[in-house]
Formats: C-alpha cells, sequence, structure tokens
C-alpha cells in the first residue's frame, strides 16, 4: 500500500530528501531504498538515495544514464562498439555532422534525454531529417526539460533485442552482482515499425549478453534493474554478433516485459527483486553461480498498428477463443483521431500471449486474422 505521497515537482533534490527525513523522524520510519519507477525518475532517485545514505548507482555517471549522448561516450570508454552520433541544432548542423561522420541516409536522430520510442526518428533524406529538426529542436522532452540539441546518431541495421538484468546478491556477505533476468528479440515491419517481440532463452546469445552486461557496468548501475537496448547483426545459423547499444535505461522494462518474465519464469519475481536490489537484501531464488535465468514458458507481445491517419470508425479483435492469452489493450477507440503507427507508443493496442510456443504461434496467427481497425 501507499502510507506517504510527497510533492516532486521539478524533481529538487534537496526538498524530496529533506521531506522525507522529516517523514521518517515522526513516523519512526527507516528508509532502506530509493526505487525508480519510470524513466524520468532515474538521475533523481540516485541523488535522493546519496542524500539519504541509502544504496545508488555511481553519481558521476548520473548523466550517462539518461542523456544518450554521454551515455555513448561512457560505453566507447569502456572499449565497446557505439553509434556514431553528433549534437545538431540545425539542418545545417545535420549536413555538416553527416560529412564528419562519413554517414548516409538513413540516419536517426531523437531528444538526447528521451524514453522509449519517443522523438526518435529514422530519416531517408534532408526533408524528413528537416521535419524531425522541428519537433525536436526548442520543444520540451519527455522528462519536461527544453531541448536544445538534437542527437544525430548512425542508423544500426540488423536484429533489435532487449536485455533485461538485476543487481542482487545471493549472500549476506557477497556484493551484489548483475543477473540477466530475461531476453527479448523484436520482428519489424518494412516500415520499421514494431511488429513482435517474443522472449528467449539467454543461454542462445552469450555474446549479447556479455556486451549487455558490460554496457550495464560502463554506465554506472550498481544497484536496481538495467534495460539495454542493442542491435546485432544475424550470422551463421541464427546466431548473433557485434551487438551495438542502442541505449540502456537504469530501470525495469516497461510494454509489460516485466509482468510477463514473472510469468514465463518459475519463482522470478521482478518487482520484488528490484525492492530487495536497492535497499541492498539477498535475493533468495538466485544462487552464487547463476548468471542468467531461463524462461520455462514462451511468451510472445503482440503489436497491434494503426495503418493510415484518419477518424477511428470501427475496431475488430476477438481475443476470447485464444488459450495463452495473458492479457490485452486497446489504446485506442471508435471517434479517436488517430495517425499512423511510428514508435510503440502510437499503436493501437497490445495482445501478450504466454504458454507452450506451438500454442502461442497458432493464438498470434487468429490474432492477425482477426484484427482489423477502419479509419476514415
Amino acid at each position: 500500500g501507499v502510507d506517504h505521497v510527497l510533492s516532486v515537482e521539478q524533481r529538487d533534490v534537496f526538498s524530496i530528501a529533506q521531506q522525507l527525513q522529516i517523514i521518517s523522524s515522526d513516523c519512526n520510519l527507516k528508509l532502506v531504498g530509493v526505487v525508480p519507477l519510470s524513466e524520468i525518475a532515474v538521475e533523481v532517485s540516485d541523488c535522493v538515495a546519496s542524500c539519504l545514505g541509502l544504496p545508488h548507482n555511481q553519481l558521476d555517471c548520473v548523466t550517462a544514464r539518461r542523456d544518450k549522448g554521454m551515455m555513448k561516450n561512457a560505453v566507447e570508454a569502456a572499449g565497446l562498439r557505439i553509434a556514431k552520433y553528433k549534437r545538431v541544432a540545425s539542418m545545417q548542423d545535420v549536413n555538416d555532422a553527416m560529412s564528419q561522420l562519413s554517414l548516409f541516409y538513413p540516419i536517426v536522430l531523437k531528444t538526447p534525454a528521451g524514453m522509449s520510442t519517443t522523438d526518435v526518428f529514422i530519416c531517408s533524406n534532408d526533408q524528413e531529417a528537416a521535419r524531425a529538426i522541428t519537433s525536436i529542436i526548442g520543444k520540451t522532452g519527455p522528462d519536461g526539460r527544453r531541448v536544445e540539441k538534437a542527437l544525430l546518431e548512425e542508423y544500426i541495421g540488423g536484429v533489435e533485442f532487449a536485455i533485461n538484468l538485476m543487481a542482487v546478491s545471493s549472500d549476506n556477505n557477497a556484493p551484489q552482482r548483475l543477473l540477466v533476468t530475461d531476453v527479448w528479440k523484436y520482428r519489424k515491419t518494412k516500415q520499421a515499425r514494431y511488429d513482435q517481440a517474443e522472449i528467449c532463452n539467454p543461454d542462445d546469445y552469450p555474446s549479447l549478453l556479455r556486451y549487455a552486461t558490460k554496457v550495464t557496468e560502463a554506465v554506472g548501475v550498481r544497484v536496481g534493474a538495467a534495460h539495454v537496448e542493442l542491435k546485432a547483426e544475424e550470422v551463421n545459423n541464427g546466431s548473433f554478433a557485434n551487438p551495438v547499444m542502442i541505449e540502456v535505461g537504469a530501470r525495469l522494462s516497461g510494454g509489460r516485459k516485466s509482468i510477463m518474465a514473472q510469468s514465463a519464469i518459475q519463482n522470478w519475481n521482478p518487482f520484488e527483486a528490484l525492492i530487495q536490489s536497492h535497499s541492498m537484501e539477498t535475493c533468495e531464488i538466485v544462487s552464487q553461480n547463476t548468471n542468467f535465468l531461463t524462461p520455462n514458458k514462451f511468451v510472445r507481445h503482440i503489436f497491434l498498428p494503426i495503418e493510415k491517419k484518419g477518424r477511428v470508425e470501427k475496431i475488430d479483435l476477438d481475443v476470447s477463443s485464444l488459450t495463452t492469452l495473458h492479457s490485452s489493450a486497446m489504446i485506442c477507440k471508435v471517434g479517436d483521431i488517430v495517425d499512423e503507427t511510428t514508435d510503440i507508443l502510437t499503436c493501437a493496442g497490445f495482445v501478450w500471449l504466454v504458454g507452450d510456443r506451438k500454442q502461442v504461434d497458432e493464438d498470434t496467427d487468429a490474432v492477425m486474422t482477426s484484427f482489423a481497425l477502419t479509419v476514415t
């Protein structure tokens, strides 16, 4: 339950720490940890925890855990491959940067301290880049701060993965170490939209796990969760190599991935483990020699797209007969004015399936056959 609610306007670290210390004293409470529950809470949580003398991630890397440019600097300094990038504020900057970095279209333009796929644009020409610059520069970013410069990045091909980790201790006397909890592989459409994401066996991707662990260490994650997004090249026999970071978040994965991992992995509770990590408690279910968790069920996350801009007239989706249905959510509704899907947040809805792989495949076909969005 919730015992106290504090105002954290403008993420004022002094004020938050002060209020927590007053409540702790007045109510005889012991403060044991500060847990970020969203991307925009990442930096303030570490700063508040530091002020309270509680476990926190490295403060000299606090900007590297939010600013995608500084993040790349930290990862490159650790000897890991990154995408080329430069900060830009105009189309002249874009042209100059592409020349300096020897880049050609497509390129990526994004808000440096964004989150998820918000304010991320894959641009194939000058016109698309100009629109992206207009959408980013001088606007308020997802974290509430004004954006003065965008990040121009090299477009990295390959298959996208999300690798989730947790800092855990398996013994009262042992320091916390990074445990890979779940791995997800994304499938995209020809329009570069998310189509599906499915849980994987971490044992099949050793090079990706090593890279993700080193990325997490490079940005100073010492407690709590990390969500590493990367791309890798498919090589012989379905294996993957040459990973490159897209970004890393010092938080639990969104999109219900944590909930689905809990459903797929026996005895795993990511929310309980997150609290244990931030309060430096022992994680009872993880043995000292365990480096990753293995799912015993298959999970697929289906993204339902909006194919064109207009007014939603009708939505068809039948999930009543799905034997592996975990949950579903339709974001848009009849009467809404919608834009064509460009990222995760602009999808029409989602379906999550969990169970036997063969049955999940059959239910996936049923979902895609039944889904229809009529837009005029």
